[in-house]
């Protein structure tokens, strides 16, 4: 059974959403169509990135990821399919693609070719992205649908700097639980630290955090805490917290927005 995903960032309103699985139906009534997300910020290829680079791993060969962040052409964020491991990406190229793979893919293809079957210029999701995924789905190839390609320049995004025993990272996403991921990611945080004490400092000095725990569950309820997710990358969270309930979310609890500075301080 052939396999679609779907990421976007719809929202509440999964009208859209909607549409474009009853297309993928219609065109591959056999078709698996998957919902990573559809609540993704809006216009946001950092947070979209993210959730793919999480989620591709565990995906088999053959799958079709349609990413319906930022989807209309332009001359700078053309269309693309990009092929990587046997996985196939369709979207527009926002630099998501490098944020995603970290290496680069094994093959890219232009879609502006199919602008000839663009019914809807405002929804090039439904007009643009299915029929090439529905395509690629049934074991069709790329070379059909668009030339090969390049990608454009990597998206430019603040990187972790260490310099006289400090580590400054910043935050990069804020997830639906209020937890703060960050660009500091364990190699680099080893590299640097060579299993020195330490010091997290955010935006005050009462949510400082000295050790990097392996569960949320290692500090009691209510109480700050550091990890490094699935994804190899810092956490910060607050232990069975999220907006909206008793706990709160790390991001409103300590106050902590996107783009924030992570200070990481190591002892002499």
């Amino acid at each position: 059974m052939p396999i679609i995903t779907l990421t976007s960032d719809y929202g509440p309103e999964r009208f859209y959403a909607g549409i474009l699985k009853g297309a993928l139906y219609s065109a591959v009534p056999s078709v698996n169509v998957v919902d990573l997300s559809h609540d993704i910020r809006k216009f946001n290829s950092v947070d979209a990135a993210l959730l793919l680079r999480g989620a591709v791993a565990h995906f088999p060969k053959g799958t079709v990821h349609i990413i319906a962040v930022q989807s209309v052409a332009s001359a700078e964020k053309p269309h693309r399919i990009v092929r990587i491991e046997d996985q196939y990406f369709i979207g527009s190229d926002t630099g998501i693609f490098h944020l995603i793979f970290g290496k680069s893919p094994d093959a890219i293809f232009d879609l502006s070719s199919m602008r000839a079957d663009f019914d809807y210029p405002t929804f090039p999701e439904r007009s643009i992205f299915v029929p090439a995924a529905a395509h690629l789905s049934r074991g069709g190839i790329p070379e059909l649908l668009g030339r090969p390609a390049s990608l454009s320049s990597p998206k430019t995004i603040l990187q972790p700097v260490f310099e006289n025993r400090i580590l400054i990272g910043h935050v990069i996403s804020i997830d639906g639980y209020g937890n703060c991921i960050t660009d500091i990611d364990k190699r680099r945080f080893r590299e640097v630290g060579l299993n020195r004490a330490f010091v997290i400092v955010m935006r005050s000095s009462r949510s400082d955090i000295r050790r990097i725990c392996t569960l949320y569950s290692e500090v009691p309820v209510g109480d700050s805490v550091a990890i490094f997710n699935h994804l190899g990358l810092l956490e910060i969270a607050i232990n069975l917290g999220a907006p909206g309930t008793a706990n709160g979310g790390a991001s409103g609890l300590l106050g902590i927005v996107i783009d924030d500075v992570i200070r990481i301080e190591f002892a002499d």
